[in-house]
């Protein structure tokens, strides 16, 4: 399951509009659409601000290569 998914499902759990998420978050609306339907690479403080209102964490983890 894609991030833009997760964002959805979970704002829609909340029962908020992606037009509250947007001003919420203070991330364009615009942005805000196209991060659901898997278009467009936000930045990780875009993600950061969205996940915040949404009450989610964001968690980096490096791949380990095997050489």
């Amino acid at each position: 399951m894609d991030i833009g998914t997760v964002i959805k499902e979970r704002r829609a759990l909340l029962g908020i509009s992606q037009q509250d998420l947007s001003d919420y978050s203070g991330v364009g609306i615009s942005t805000v659409k196209d991060l659901e339907r898997g278009v467009g690479n936000p930045s990780l403080q875009t993600l950061r601000k969205i996940l915040d209102v949404v009450g989610m964490e964001m968690v980096l983890q490096v791949k380990q290569t095997v050489k």
